[in-house]
């Protein structure tokens, strides 16, 4: 017994070491059968001369079965049937098997991309998530800001390698169906392995990348509560991996946080190589910003999408250097001008439509909303135009001469600042109803009690114990004259405790992707039933709240192509923010100033607060009155008639009739 066992924990030891020792060990069984198979032929017969013909006879036939006709004789049949039918057994069953499996494993390697690469000016993403393939898409047709970026880099093509825990035949048909005809077998590389691991890293060349992505997870890699833990790790990992490359030949990182708390650890780990994203914050900012003003989130949505339409640009003009901002407004006749990025690295400031006087250094950018790169072209005569003093603050400064030297009109408020009544109509109280908890509750509220004009009554809907809410609640400091919250125990897909919140009586109802279930389907899953229950609960309301819901799946969007509304898919959004920042890491200091807690705001202002109700006029003169009165025009909002729908950046020439239901979109900073 004892033997016994000692032989098969030396055979499992030894057919562990590989397929060569494995392949040994077949060899030295087929020796053993070919000698006891030769032996008993050479002693039960006369037909052998020596036991070396024997046991060559017996080999023979153990590999070849085509020798048993030429055997005479029982006993000689009988030993060529037996090694014969071993060697089907050894020779080529065990032989095939192995080389079979051996196969597999070496195609299976080569599959998973365990094989260091090396190439140069490549972008690399880190983790499998929500939004990894989503950024891939977004890298592979970003178009004209590819193409300056690969001139940046010196590089002919783009070459996207994708770091995962798992990769397969399914999930390379899973990213070759989502890029569609953006798939590019030369291009596009997995390779299996953890970002937190430096020896997985290695792989993949990091020191020779342009750029690093490092996407966020809502409930891959952990969940959201470890989302951010692994981020920072795999931050610390690259500084580690990356210590003795040159500050100036790192790659750019751009990494994605969830909490807006991490994200000064997280700018500590790496140098000026790092772009942070706070998801959480530009989500809660988004929905803050619908629940003030009705559709805008649909705008801001597109602009931040780079998909179709307007999307944001940085340009240099060394030739405007010397000049201010404002004169500069005036002379992009397809862009609208917002402001500058200043600086690089940790040193870059963004000053959107800066209200003090600011001189325009040969080095700064501009900040455009624009459809394309080349709108953003100065007209001619561009430099000698800026050298004047801004036609807004002429037209200002002759206003406010004019009002010095004669009372104003009461029949006509001025064209060049809102009217008090409409300021007075903006402070706003809000009843707002969410339903579901997710980690993003705390932001969402702390956004809300940033706005200075407006007040919100919000109640907290969600399966989650109060004694689960009360640590997120704990790190949050709100402006109780600004917010009201109220917690409330239920699911809200049953219609019971639905209807004990009276849903109908809010302005608006949110629906937050749940934290406390196990993927992003099941999460949209409940989101989506949610949904239809409210809706028939609302069917008869005469006044029914505006909805807004947030979804995790990107596939799910279509259940709601033809509702009026608000869909948003938060990890498609940061799929786009985060592609275009690496190839344009300027881009981000632009969006912390526009989703910053202190940052500027876009509104929809009514026609009538600039005086242009039922008022013929172009829309570079509202450009120019909505400037005198401190804000930014970027388009227009037209409810009906045959232009109904938004207008961003339309043409300065371009006549509007403006009626009461009609808004001007516009970016107002909030010291104004």
């Amino acid at each position: 017994m004892w033997a016994r066992k000692r032989l098969s924990f030396f055979l499992e030891r030894w057919i562990q070491r590989g397929v060569l020792f494995q392949l040994l060990l077949m060899a030295a069984l087929i020796v053993v059968v070919a000698v006891l198979g030769g032996l008993a032929a050479w002693l039960g017969t006369e037909q052998f001369e020596d036991p070396g013909s024997a046991v060559w006879w017996a080999f023979l036939r153990l590999t070849d079965p085509g020798y048993l006709g030429d055997d005479e004789g029982t006993l000689l049949r009988v030993v060529s049937t037996v090694v014969t039918v071993a060697g089907y057994v050894i020779f080529m069953g065990s032989l095939i098997a192995i080389m079979t499996q051996w196969l597999a494993q070496t195609m299976r390697r080569f599959e998973s991309g365990l094989t260091p690469i090396s190439m140069t000016n490549h972008v690399v993403i880190l983790g499998w998530t929500n939004r990894t393939a989503e950024v891939a898409r977004q890298l592979m047709g970003a178009q004209g800001r590819l193409r300056r970026f690969l001139a940046g880099v010196d590089a002919s093509k783009l070459r996207t390698v994708i770091l995962a825990d798992d990769v397969g035949a399914t999930r390379r048909v899973e990213l070759r169906e989502h890029l569609g005809p953006l798939w590019r077998e030369q291009q596009i590389f997995l390779r299996t392995g953890s970002s937190l691991q430096p020896e997985h890293l290695a792989r993949l060349d990091l020191g020779r990348a342009a750029a690093v992505v490092v996407p966020g997870a809502d409930f891959e890699l952990g969940g959201a509560e470890l989302a951010d833990t692994r981020v920072v790790k795999t931050l610390l990992t690259i500084e580690n991996l990356l210590q003795d490359v040159p500050a100036e030949m790192r790659p750019d990182v751009v990494a994605e946080v969830l909490d807006p708390a991490t994200v000064a650890v997280a700018r500590s780990t790496l140098g000026d190589g790092l772009e942070v994203i706070a998801s959480d914050r530009i989500i809660s900012r988004l929905i803050s910003q619908s629940v003030i003003h009705r559709g805008l989130v649909r705008i801001l949505v597109g602009l931040l999408s780079h998909r179709e339409g307007n999307a944001f640009f940085l340009r240099e003009f060394p030739e405007l250097a010397g000049s201010d901002p404002r004169a500069c407004a005036e002379l992009f006749p397809r862009a609208v001008c917002l402001g500058v990025v200043r600086g690089e690295g940790r040193t870059r400031e963004t000053l959107l439509d800066p209200a003090e006087p600011l001189v325009l250094a040969a080095s700064d950018s501009l900040v455009f909303l624009a459809e394309c790169y080349d709108d953003c072209a100065a007209a001619p005569g561009a430099a000698a135009r800026a050298a004047e003093p801004p036609r807004a603050a002429q037209q200002s400064s002759s206003a406010q001469q004019s009002s010095s030297a004669q009372p104003p009109s009461s029949a006509e408020p001025p064209a060049t600042a809102p009217s008090t009544g409409a300021a007075a109509a903006r402070e706003r109280h809000h009843r707002l109803l969410v339903v579901g908890w997710s980690h993003k509750v705390g932001t969402l509220l702390a956004e809300l009690a940033q706005s200075r004009s407006n007040s919100f009554d919000v109640t907290l809907l969600s399966r989650a114990p109060l004694e689960f809410r009360a640590p997120v609640m704990g790190r949050i400091e709100l402006a109780t004259d600004r917010v009201q919250v109220r917690h409330v125990v239920g699911d809200y897909c049953i219609e019971r405790d639905m209807l004990a919140v009276d849903p109908g009586s809010y302005d608006h109802v949110l629906f937050l992707s749940s934290g406390s279930v196990g993927s992003s389907q099941e999460s949209d899953a409940r989101t989506v039933l949610g949904y239809v229950l409210l809706r028939s609960l609302l069917r008869d309301s005469p006044d029914p709240p505006e909805l807004i819901l947030e979804l995790l799946d990107p596939d799910n969007a279509h259940l709601f192509a033809d509702s009026r509304d608000t869909v948003l898919v938060s990890p498609r959004l940061l799929s786009h923010l985060l592609a275009h920042v690496a190839l344009r890491p300027a881009l981000n200091a632009v969006f912390d100033e526009l989703f910053g807690a202190d940052g500027p705001e876009f509104s929809l202002q009514r026609a009538r607060e600039f005086a242009l109700e039922e008022r013929a006029v172009r829309f570079g003169e509202i450009q120019r009155i909505a400037r005198a009165a401190g804000r930014v025009a970027i388009g227009l909002v037209v409810r009906s008639g045959p232009d109904a729908g938004v207008h961003l950046n339309p043409a300065r020439d371009r006549t509007w009739t403006l009626g009461s239901r009609d808004r001007v979109v516009v970016l107002t900073l909030h010291d104004e």
